[in-house]
């Protein structure tokens, strides 16, 4: 009954986002056509729609449902990134740790280099280490709040706890993989995810677009990158994906950089 529950919560969540999505891509359409707040605008609301069809495969119940439902939210990377390499987006883009006890990860897009430290411009960019860039709700924003509502998620700033957490999410709780080996070199940790369910959707992204996996993370990609940043209060970028299919299960490999905040032994 819980489960269900769990599930239904998701869909609500899913058609909330997808909604907001129309309503804000119809506000650029019909009052701000040509203006300078077109292209943030349009990030936004295709964010909330990819964010919204992730949802939706979460609330299938059903493997088939959650492949059927992958593939399509990944269709929306691909204009993601291009309105981000519209505003000039290039590079890994940077998952920041919450500012508060009460803030939210956010993730931060670079452009170019510029002088100052991080500040909100009012038109939709942000400065953060030198680098100017797009500032955002990063796409598993949602997922992580339902997570810590429905099941209970503590992203401890104790290492070995935190990769657990991870690990318990990505097996029992989401059921994307049936193993999750992490491993930590320094400041980078690899995460390898055996028989991963979103393979064929990662794939054809893959064959598309694949800078986008760095420019613009996938939800699953953005989910262990936020619980990182939020437990060891650091930031975190995405700088390499492989796919693997030659073993016996196919494997997704995500190789992130940590800088900074609480990154452990």
């Amino acid at each position: 009954m819980m489960e269900m529950d769990r599930y239904k919560r998701y869909r609500i969540s899913s058609y909330f986002l997808i909604g907001v999505a129309v309503l804000i891509l119809l506000a650029v359409l019909y009052t701000d056509p040509l203006g300078y707040m077109q292209n943030p605008l349009l990030m936004l609301s295709v964010t909330s729609l990819i964010g919204g069809v992730f949802l939706f495969a979460l609330g299938g119940g059903e493997s088939v449902d959650a492949r059927l439902a992958s593939r399509l939210s990944l269709q929306g990377i691909p204009a993601l990134g291009r309105i981000l390499r519209d505003l000039g987006g290039n590079g890994a883009a940077v998952f920041l740790p919450p500012d508060s006890p009460d803030g939210k990860v956010m993730q931060f897009i670079p452009t170019q280099p510029v002088s100052g430290r991080f500040f909100r411009d009012g038109g939709g960019f942000a400065y953060h280490n030198g680098n100017t860039g797009t500032l955002s709700s990063p796409l598993a924003g949602p997922v992580v709040d339902d997570l810590k509502r429905d099941s209970d998620l503590v992203l401890s700033s104790e290492y070995s706890l935190l990769m657990g957490a991870i690990r318990e999410v990505c097996e029992d709780i989401l059921s994307i993989a049936d193993r999750v080996d992490i491993r930590r070199d320094g400041g980078t940790v690899i995460f390898n995810l055996h028989n991963y369910l979103l393979y064929s959707g990662c794939a054809s992204l893959r064959e598309e677009s694949p800078e986008f996996c760095i420019l613009c993370p996938c939800s699953i990609c953005s989910l262990i990158a936020c619980m990182i940043a939020e437990g060891l209060k650091c930031e975190v970028s995405l700088n390499c994906v492989t796919l693997d299919d030659t073993g016996r299960s196919p494997r997704l490999g995500i190789r992130y950089t940590l800088k900074g905040g609480d990154e452990g032994p």
